[in-house]
């Protein structure tokens, strides 16, 4: 799917993935809200650190977006 399409589900919490970063347990997803931002999207990594994202121009021109599972 397309990052518009992935972007509708993130904003609902879903957690999404892309084919590009070649690993399911690496995602987005968006989180409760933080003093001073409405939105808190946060990308979870392979070692299971939690960092905020910023789509890339690579993310947002990207068609190879998928649902996955969130890991807590």
């Amino acid at each position: 799917m397309n990052f518009s399409q992935a972007l509708d589900r993130i904003k609902w919490g879903q957690p999404m993935t892309r084919a590009a970063w070649d690993n399911p347990a690496v995602y987005v997803v968006r989180d409760p809200a933080i003093p001073g931002r409405e939105y808190n999207i946060n990308k979870r990594l392979a070692d299971g650190q939690i960092i905020p994202w910023e789509p890339s121009v690579d993310d947002i021109m990207a068609n190879d977006w998928a649902d996955t599972v969130r890991i807590d």
